[in-house]
């Protein structure tokens, strides 16, 4: 399907009454809007606020980051971000008790508005995530990885948004590929509008983690659950749209590294038992009669799913929600998706 067709998916279920098993039928009609593609978080009450760079107390975003031996790629990203076309930031980057030359890169950088905070011991990225996020100061709070690069108009672009749409109080972007050699590939998005993140947050992260812009006053109480290894952000997103809608932009406003030393290429499969485990109580939370395991492994397209319960899931979800046609196209697709005895 190109990214440009429009789609409007409607679902008829015909159970056969001898196996009780559904007749899916799904019939895609031409639309007035593109369908999204989907692929596989205090607002200062300071009484002086000011975002020039002349007088700023409290800086208009804060970019947290944090960092584990990672002297080949760190200053890109610090530098990524301190080059901003929205110069009115922080970095807040947390240094997870490097033990290469990370330190002196990061102390290196002659930027007023780089704080460095050091771990003594290695805590993980969750709980360094949750330090830097105490020190933030800004209205906004930004994510980027130590590995990966901010394009220059990404946080204007992002704030632009949210301060025209105050229904939205999560932004992510689209991202695309960056090899070891600084060579950008190819272009992943992610559900564009509120209903769309939704639906995929049943299934897996509705937003790139290191692409996301929050507002402060959303995350209030809300904090990294250490507990959920290589999920912490999955786990952190369905809890904040339980506040507040989320959205993305279609640009690919991010880089995103690809290399064999990230954590998602070498921890794999504790990844996806964690975000399993996420996806199961999120459904539970939705379709509490719904089999979620069997749900879920049609929707991340995985072997042993039952469709019929997955369009269950998908009928509850609406009557929550209302119907949206990009949701309906990415449930028409992980319908039509090949899996081995689904």
């Amino acid at each position: 399907m190109r990214s440009d067709d429009v789609v409007e998916t409607r679902v008829v279920v015909l159970v056969d009454q001898q196996d009780a098993e559904p007749v899916v039928r799904l019939a895609l009609e031409r639309g007035q809007q593109p369908a999204e593609l989907v692929d596989p978080v205090d607002r200062g009450d300071d009484k002086v606020e000011s975002h020039g760079r002349t007088l700023t107390p409290v800086p208009l975003v804060s970019v947290l980051m944090s960092v584990h031996n990672d002297a080949r790629f760190v200053r890109e990203a610090v530098d990524s971000v301190l080059r901003q076309t929205l110069p009115d930031l922080e970095l807040v980057v947390v240094d997870d008790a490097s033990t290469d030359a990370t330190p002196e890169i990061l102390s290196s950088v002659a930027d007023p508005r780089l704080e460095l905070m050091r771990n003594d011991e290695r805590s993980g990225l969750a709980a360094s995530l949750n330090r830097g996020l105490e020190a933030t100061q800004a209205r906004y709070v930004a994510r980027l990885d130590s590995d990966d690069v901010a394009l220059p108009d990404r946080l204007r672009l992002q704030v632009a948004r949210l301060e025209a749409d105050p229904r939205i109080a999560v932004l992510g972007c689209a991202v695309r590929d960056l090899d070891e050699q600084g060579v950008a590939g190819r272009q992943h998005r992610s559900p564009l509008g509120p209903r769309a993140v939704r639906w995929l947050s049943l299934f897996s992260s509705p937003f790139f983690h290191p692409t996301v812009l929050v507002d402060r006053e959303v995350l209030d109480g809300l904090r990294y659950d250490t507990e959920y290894l290589e999920s912490e952000d999955y786990d952190l997103w369905t809890r904040l749209l339980e506040r507040a809608e989320g959205a993305n932009l279609a640009d690919a406003l991010v880089l995103k590294r690809v290399h064999v030393g990230q954590a998602s290429q070498r921890r794999g499969d504790v990844q996806e038992s964690f975000q399993r485990r996420v996806a199961l109580r999120e459904i539970a939370r939705v379709a509490p009669d719904v089999d979620a395991e069997r749900a879920w492994r049609v929707g991340a397209r995985k072997p042993y799913g039952a469709r019929r319960e997955f369009l269950r899931l998908l009928a509850a979800f609406e009557r929550t929600h209302g119907s949206d046609r990009a949701v309906r196209a990415a449930a028409f697709r992980a319908l039509m998706s090949p899996r081995p005895r689904s």
